[in-house]
């Protein structure tokens, strides 16, 4: 009886440790699934801010020349200009470069901008997760804007709607441009096209040789920031070199 007894103890005791084991796995997978719920709605969250708060490259430029009188002041800069269009897949794709030369040091570059509702933003929306640039004009500190050299191309149309190497416009580009004036002065017209804030912006810095220079689109569209490269020299001496080889393949004008 005595070790009938003990069997019966034995097996509670059995039974609870194996209850109490079961019950400590499920808790451990429980704990385990909901770090990684968390995690991931962590790193969803991340991923909202940065295409919030991030900005794309639409162009650069670099420093070809400087005309510099005698008393060491800059009475003319040449710029090597080079736009970015949106590739098939959203990706940048540069444009060629172009040069242009503006009295004094410090460019001034007026765009057009076109700024999405947030929710396109915040979903990283292929076509209106970014803001979008039209790229007009570019003139120097002592110039009227409408003194300046244009940056559009033929029949007045934004490069970036022209194609690359080939390939055809853009079609919602072009949409978006050949509608812009009514997105900025018409908001419901704007809202219905997902459109928060259509305006223009200017934005000018001081540039010096050497430099790399990039003109970002903030996705939270507060205009434009013109900002200095840091280390990217090669970048400055291939720039130079491409357009030194693009003006020695074109021929000169009989």
């Amino acid at each position: 009886m005595k070790n009938f007894l003990k069997t019966i103890v034995w097996l509670v005791v059995v039974a609870t440790l194996v209850a109490g084991g079961v019950s400590l796995v499920q808790v451990y997978v429980t704990r385990h699934s909901l770090q990684v719920q968390l995690e991931k709605q962590r790193k969803e969250f991340e991923d909202i801010i940065d295409r919030l708060t991030g900005r794309t490259r639409r162009a650069q430029l670099v420093v070809d020349s400087q005309v510099v009188d005698g008393s060491s002041q800059v009475e003319s800069t040449t710029l090597l200009w080079q736009e970015y269009t949106v590739g098939p897949q959203g990706e940048p794709e540069a444009m060629p470069i172009q040069k242009f030369t503006i009295p004094g040091d410090t460019p001034h570059i007026d765009a057009l901008t076109i700024k999405f509702q947030d929710s396109y933003v915040e979903e990283g929306d292929l076509l209106k997760g970014k803001t979008l640039v039209f790229f007009r004009r570019i003139y120097g500190d002592s110039q009227a804007p409408d003194q300046g050299a244009s940056l559009l191309g033929p029949d007045n149309v934004p490069l970036v709607l022209l194609g690359n190497d080939g390939q055809p416009p853009n079609h919602f580009l072009t949409e978006m441009w050949n509608n812009i004036w009514q997105l900025i002065d018409n908001q419901k017209f704007a809202e219905s096209q997902g459109v928060d804030v259509a305006e223009g912006s200017v934005a000018y810095k001081q540039v010096v040789p050497g430099k790399l220079y990039s003109i970002f689109a903030p996705n939270d569209g507060s205009g434009l920031d013109f900002v200095e490269e840091i280390g990217e020299s090669d970048l400055v001496q291939a720039m130079l070199k491409q357009a030194d080889e693009s003006e020695s393949q074109t021929p000169s004008t009989p």
